[in-house]
This record gives structure tokens, sequence and C-alpha cells, in this order.
């Protein structure tokens, strides 16, 4: 007898299930289009469609107060929905928003702390037959056992995580402790497959110091170094929801603020701003928010846009004064 091949033995992946679970709901289920999608504090973000009807694409967008899975509560409206415009809580979203659908299919996607993750959710311009009502067990068993692959892949990515802040010695910013601009660029590589997998929300924050050149004429650049030590220091300090941090060149600091919807970004952004105010420390800021569309480099591009219009505003401001 020959031995049995190994068994391939890879790590859990939500994207690729979720992909397996539309794929299955085509071929059972009579709507026009199949969603997995996230809720991210603010939004519904579309991860991965399977669209023939509506025109929805993965990595857009829509207000958590224009989605229909906003009613994904227990006193919400039904998981199955033959008509929207029969439920009120369903057609109130239509009233707003101008949808086209009318058909609806919502069952909650829950990480294992019972918070929402997203949903398996489905759309469609006709009305559902009656009987689609016999599928509900089937797409509830689906949901779960997406839930149970979306929580082994967040736990595998934040083990992942971890190790690789634990290597991260090459790529360390021997001056600030922080992270170079190499690693600060692997990192976002790394990062971007890790957002679009997973709908994270989140945002690039740059920050340029104004005076480390005149400190440094001034003082000497041993005060140069030491003020960009504590710089870093007081940045990290700021910064209480997790973050990456990086000396992305000279007198420049990039932080990826992961796992937070723009409200607590902006929270951030103001503490940060408050803490280099407070410390007397001049500094241009600018953030970029994360977006499927165009990625972390999109963001950080934004946020390097932003920083730099407000270093020239500064510095007009500075000229009046003079």
């Amino acid at each position: 007898m020959h031995p049995a091949p190994p068994l391939h033995r890879s790590r859990p992946r939500f994207d690729e299930a979720s992909q397996d679970v539309l794929v299955h709901l085509r071929r059972v289920f009579p709507i026009g289009t199949w969603t997995v999608t996230r809720f991210d504090g603010e939004r519904q973000i579309y991860l991965t469609v399977d669209d023939t009807d509506l025109g929805v694409s993965a990595g857009s967008a829509v207000a958590w107060s224009s989605a229909m899975c906003q009613n994904l509560t227990p006193d919400g409206g039904p998981l199955i929905a033959h008509d929207m415009r029969a439920v009120p809580e369903y057609a109130a979203v239509i009233d707003r928003t101008g949808s086209p659908a009318t058909s609806y299919v919502g069952f909650p996607l829950a990480k294992s702390d019972g918070t929402l993750f997203g949903s398996v959710c489905g759309f469609g311009r006709d009305s559902l037959p009656l009987d689609t009502d016999t599928h509900t067990e089937l797409i509830t068993l689906l949901a779960s056992l997406l839930s149970r692959i979306l929580e082994a892949d967040l736990q595998a990515t934040a083990a992942e995580r971890a190790l690789e802040a634990a290597h991260r010695h090459a790529d360390t910013d021997a001056l600030t402790g922080l992270l170079n601009r190499r690693g600060w660029e692997n990192m976002l590589a790394v990062e971007e497959a890790r957002f679009r997998r997973f709908g994270d929300p989140g945002a690039v924050v740059v920050i340029d110091l104004d005076d480390l050149k005149r400190t440094n004429d001034t003082h000497g650049h041993h005060a140069g170094d030491d003020h960009l030590r504590r710089v870093a220091a007081l940045l990290t300090s700021a910064v209480d929801v997790p973050a990456v941090f990086a000396r992305t060149g000279g007198d420049e600091y990039g932080i990826l603020i992961g796992g937070s919807p723009q409200r607590v970004v902006g929270q951030v952004v103001a503490a940060i701003r408050e803490t280099l105010s407070t410390n007397a420390i001049p500094a241009s800021v600018g953030v970029g928010r994360y977006e499927p569309a165009d990625g972390l480099d999109g963001a950080w591009r934004r946020a390097d846009s932003a920083m730099y219009l407000e270093k020239s505003r500064r510095r007009g401001d500075i000229a009046s004064a003079s």
C-alpha cells in the first residue's frame, strides 16, 4: 500500500471562506446580490460580493444609518424580508436612501465577545418567494461557521502581529526606537492585506516637526537628537489605541491607527495636537482615512498632503504676524 499523502494544513482565511459561502448561497437562494460585510463603527463595508443585480462592488461602503443591517438586533426586522416595504424598519431605510432593493436577507456575524462584526446579507429588486424561509436554518449555520472562521483568523492575525513586532529590530530607528522608513513601508504592505480582509477602519497620521533645523543650528545635533527622542516618547504616550509608530524621515513621524472608527481617530489626533502644544513643540499634523479603494498607501498620501497644507498655512500665518 502506498502511504497516504500528507495533509495540507493551512490557517483559516475569512476572505476565502466568505467567497465559498457566497458561491453556495448563489446556487440555492434566489436573490440578486450576496455580500459579506463589516460594520466598522460608522459604516457598512462590503468585503466580499457576488452581485448580478444591483452593481455593488467589493470595498464600497455605506453609512450605517443607511444600511438595512443596522436592524440586526433582537428587536429589529426579520432576517428574511420578502418585501421590505411591508416591514416598517426596512421601509424607513428605503424612504431615506431611495434603495432600489425590494427583498432582503441579513444574518449577523459575531465575534467571540458577542459584538457585531458584520453580516451575511443579500438584496434583490424582486420580492422573494414565500418558500425561501426554508433556507433560514442553512444560512444561520453558514453565518455561525463563518463567524468561527473569522475568530480563528483574527486570533491568528493577532499572533502574527505580535511575532512581527518582536522581530522588527532590523527595521527599527536606532535613535527613537520606532520603526524606520523601511520598516514603516514593509509594515504597511503587510497590513494592507489584513485591512482588506477584515475591512478594518483606521487612518494614517503624519507629523512633521517645524523647528528641528533651528534646534540643530542653535544647540547642536545632540540637542536635536534629544528632541527627536522626546517627541517619539510623547507621541507614543499620547495615543491610547492600537497603533504602530515610525520615524519616516529626519523630522517626520508616521502613525498607523488600526481598528478605530473616524470618531476615535479624531480624538487621537486631538490628543496628539494637545500634547505637542502643551510641550511647546511646533509641528504640522495631517491625517488620512483608510479607504479600501486605494488602501493604506492612499491614506498615507492623503495624510502627507494634509500635513503639507497645514505647514503652508502655518508659514503663512507666521509671515503675516511678522
